[in-house]
């Protein structure tokens, strides 16, 4: 079998759109460099992934470590490294066991966790609040390693007001109305203190394990604590609308009064907002984008509800 069968579609798209002059020779050696880490980590591949969107996940048995996966992201993406650096050097006990990496293909193994046969929402909310206890204070180092969440908002949003600018398609127009409001909701965290935060802890990212939860695939920024709740709060109130303050009962389980609910909602709007900034780069459908401007519309109605209550 030919592990190119592997490699989502999705993966394929988006590498060949953001990174066309190295995908081709990665996907020559891919063959190849999946068997040479079977045997370097002993591993035997038994499935894989079939909804990943950058890089590829393999399932299988190590003889070393077990019930393992594989993540392949290619050694151009910036993700990689980030990747790693994150499941090295976050405090969270939380995060799932890396237990070795492979650069050269861009490869990582980390602990398996199967899926939960139902999903306790209760269990990953109570695990995403234990994380403010265990913050750490962004050093000089992390800031090498990651980005700052500004630096990346700025630069997605730039590409997308160009885009919106030179289409003029109404489908996302409104769009720069979020952006607008993201920007200036961001400089009111100048002068902030600043954490290394996972960043993409959502509820797909948070793998049930006994009493607790193990976080995966983390992207890693330098940013006010706040944006480490932000990707949950968002990707749960995506796909159906929420009672307002149904919603807000989620957002002070997390935060414990730990932060305000206005800070906290704040980072969440600015958070929903990249995110749908980066659906045009990451080779989504225009349906998709369009349904995506129209999610950060919502969290900052959310915003405007709830941040003065």
């Amino acid at each position: 079998m030919s592990y190119h069968e592997y490699i989502s579609n999705a993966t394929l798209q988006y590498l060949m759109q953001r990174y066309p002059d190295h995908t081709p020779a990665w996907l020559e050696t891919f063959q190849g460099e999946v068997h040479r880490i079977e045997e370097m980590w002993g591993v035997t591949v038994k499935g894989y992934e079939r909804n990943s969107r950058f890089g590829t996940i393999l399932y299988g048995h190590s003889d070393i470590y077990g019930e393992v996966a594989v993540k392949i992201v290619p050694w151009f993406s910036p993700r990689l490294k980030g990747e790693v650096y994150c499941y090295q050097h976050l405090p969270y006990r939380e995060m799932c066991p890396l237990y070795a990496v492979d650069e050269k293909l861009g490869a990582m193994l980390l602990k398996y966790v199967p899926a939960a046969e139902a999903s306790d929402p209760a269990r990953k909310e109570a695990a995403l609040a234990a994380l403010y206890a265990q913050r750490r204070i962004a050093s000089a180092e992390d800031e090498i390693h990651v980005p700052r969440y500004e630096a990346v908002l700025t630069e997605v949003a730039d590409n997308a007001m160009r885009v919106i600018g030179e289409t003029g398609d109404p489908g996302y127009a409104h769009l720069a109305e979020a952006i607008a409001r993201a920007r200036e909701a961001m400089a009111r965290f100048d002068g902030a203190e600043r954490c290394l935060i996972h960043g993409d802890a959502h509820a797909f990212n948070l793998l049930e394990e006994g009493d607790s939860c193990l976080m995966i695939d983390p992207l890693g920024y330098v940013a006010p604590f706040a944006f480490e709740w932000a990707r949950y709060l968002g990707t749960a109130m995506k796909e159906k609308q929420l009672p307002a303050d149904y919603f807000c009962d989620i957002v002070l389980r997390l935060t414990q009064n730990n932060l305000p609910l206005e800070e906290s909602l704040r980072a969440f709007a600015i958070d929903t907002t990249l995110r749908a900034c980066n659906t045009f780069i990451e080779g989504n459908t225009y349906q998709e984008i369009c349904y995506s401007a129209d999610w950060a519309r919502r969290a900052w109605d959310y915003y405007d509800e709830l941040a003065h209550t």
